[in-house]
């Protein structure tokens, strides 16, 4: 998942190839911007960069004097600065308490240039050339740099390189924009400009003093100590197969995000053509390649004639869709969805209730009967609820005694009797119990003995001998619905 991820995203960051650029200060007058009026004879820089803004007169630009090398106001020739780009620095602002100062606040970029031709600066093969280590560039003229191939703070006249410490300054806003080029280090450049210089000056670092010179083809030449550390009014940089002017109207401009060889336009459908269209592209093959795979397969498994079965039943589908007729599934699903909606909504019934509703006292007294009338004992807190069913079992329990042998009778032994009365006033049935209910000792007799409950048998038939005994009719017995007894608890139903 991370390895995807991964590729998505270096897939996306090649179409921000080029675009993407190094924090710097904007063109203007404002806080955090730079504007510089320039102008051999008197250039004003003005500067948002440090914490307020400020503005630096009276400046003037020193040129060349063409095939002399001389250094002086009234020349007109650009001083050249070309060799290998090592580093370089961007500022958005400055920070007077870290040491900047003065004409600090104008520079934009800081760049170390090792002197050198340019095609020399060409011909060096990448990963050969001079490393710096930076440690430390708030000071646009004074890099501290550690560990590396070349330590700038050691340059001196001992060293076998020669260096440009340049704090650039933009004269218009292409210069400016273009500035980001520099960004890219090892590579050949030649920045082309003017020398800074002020009445009061002086021998101030990075301005211009008379013990500087120029070569023949007005290049700054290095001096004895092997580094030149000025401030430069920018008019134009060159690059390998590219420049930067300062109305930006050359034929090999530089643009902020140009590819070399085939520039942004090409670069931008190069990546549309074989990006986005290659991987479209390898998507769709891919796809032919699963469908071939499975079709085969198909043919392996089912035979030419299994295949020739399904080629007619798919013409028979589209003969039947095109006629109108309709799968026995969309029926089913249209009936389906028609029942519900003529199905009127009925009310939820409540799940409170408990699933064993049956074996709750309270649901049984709550609740309806399910089959007729029933006979309720007792009084008070306790009740026994006597069903139809408990009613049917008694009385063929009754009729089965009712046909036993005299002799049977009278070997049975008399029942419990209780104390009641009668209190009902239906009319008289026979005696009704619960098959779970016990009557107590009763102090006095209310009726004939009861006789006592046997099992369901099946009777047996009458003997020859007893043919010509009347049977005695079992007198008939108050009904009772009710009794009263004292209180009991009737909570235990186990059987």
């Amino acid at each position: 998942m991370r390895r995807g991820r991964f590729a998505v995203l270096l897939v996306l960051s090649m179409a921000l190839a080029g675009c993407l650029g190094p924090s710097t200060a904007s063109w203007g007058a404002d806080n955090g911007e730079i504007d510089v009026q320039f102008s051999r004879e008197s250039t004003t820089v003005t500067s948002g960069l440090g914490s307020e803004s400020s503005k630096i007169t009276d400046l003037q630009a020193i040129g060349c004097g063409p095939d002399s090398g001389d250094l002086g106001a009234n020349y007109s020739t650009t001083v050249s600065f070309t060799g290998y780009l090592a580093a370089s620095q961007f500022y958005s602002s400055h920070s007077e308490s870290l040491g900047a100062s003065g004409l600090d606040m104008g520079v934009t970029t800081s760049v170390a240039i090792e002197r050198m031709t340019f095609q020399m600066a060409k011909d060096v093969v990448d990963g050969e050339g001079s490393r710096i280590d930076v440690k430390n560039w708030d000071m646009p003229l004074l890099p501290e740099t550690g560990a590396g191939s070349v330590d700038l703070d050691e340059i001196d006249q001992d060293s076998d390189s020669r260096w440009y410490i340049l704090g650039l300054i933009p004269t218009t806003e292409n210069i400016h924009d273009g500035m980001t080029s520099l960004d890219e280090w090892h590579q050949a450049v030649s920045i082309n400009g003017y020398l800074v210089q002020m009445n009061s000056s002086g021998n101030t670092q990075g301005y211009y003093n008379n013990f500087q010179t120029a070569e023949e083809d007005c290049s700054l030449a290095t001096g004895s100590n092997n580094n030149e550390r000025v401030y430069v009014f920018v008019t134009s940089i060159e690059l390998d197969g590219a420049t930067i002017s300062s109305n930006g109207e050359s034929d090999e401009e530089w643009v902020h995000g140009d590819v070399a060889f085939i520039g942004r336009t090409g670069y931008i459908l190069f990546f549309l053509a074989f990006g986005v269209g290659g991987g479209v592209g390898a998507f769709i093959l891919s796809k032919m390649f699963v469908h071939q795979g499975a079709k085969s397969t198909m043919k392996t498994l089912l035979g030419k004639s299994g295949m020739a079965a399904i080629k007619q039943v798919k013409k028979d589908v589209k003969s039947a869709k095109s006629s109108g007729l309709t799968s026995p599934t969309e029926r089913k699903s249209e009936a389906r969805k028609h029942a519900s909606g003529n199905q009127p909504q009925q009310s939820k019934k409540s799940s409170s209730e408990p699933a064993l509703a049956g074996f709750d006292l309270d649901s049984v007294l709550s609740s309806g009967p399910s089959m007729g009338s029933t006979n309720e004992f007792g009084g008070k807190g306790s009740s026994v609820v006597e069903t139809i069913e408990s009613q049917e079992m008694e009385r063929e329990i009754t009729e089965q005694s009712s046909v036993t042998s005299a002799p049977m009778m009278q070997s049975s032994p008399p029942s419990r009797q209780t104390r009641s009365s009668v209190t009902s006033s239906a009319p008289p049935m026979q005696q009704k119990e619960h098959f779970t209910s016990v009557a107590p000792t009763s102090k006095k007799s209310s009726g004939p003995p009861k006789k006592k409950s046997v099992r369901k048998r099946k009777s047996a038939p009458p003997q020859k001998e007893h043919v010509h005994e009347e049977v005695q009719p079992e007198p008939q017995k108050e009904t009772r619905k009710t009794f009263e007894e004292s209180e009991e608890d009737f909570s235990d139903f186990s059987f």
